[in-house]
């Protein structure tokens, strides 16, 4: 089964480091550098939710553009797989946005 849960950070820094965890570049006594840094998802599942537009109006005219709006947080959803998964570190970020998402997990 599947826990998803909606986070509002203050920005993308914020965000990366609780979803993610970077492994420092190793050097020997020589600074030659052994292994490169590299990023880790801490998630199996993370979507970063980009750009927010203003809800298209009803009915919808066939020559509409989205208009986008800055974002009040840097939003990210995450599906985790209970059992395997710990939620506790995102908690403090979950939210539950209304309405209720429009972007869903296929």
């Amino acid at each position: 089964m599947y826990l998803d849960l909606y986070l509002s950070f203050e920005d993308a820094a914020q965000a990366d480091s609780v979803l993610y965890t970077v492994t420092p570049e190793v050097v020997d006594e020589n600074n030659v550098v052994i292994a490169e840094a590299y990023t880790t998802p801490n998630y199996q599942n993370i979507s970063v939710l980009g750009t927010v537009y203003e809800p298209a109006p009803e009915p919808v005219p066939e020559d509409y553009v989205p208009v986008p709006y800055p974002a009040p947080n840097y939003g990210v959803n995450v599906r985790l797989v209970e059992g395997v998964e710990d939620p506790a570190p995102l908690l403090p970020y979950s939210v539950q946005p209304s309405p209720f998402p429009q972007r869903v997990w296929a």
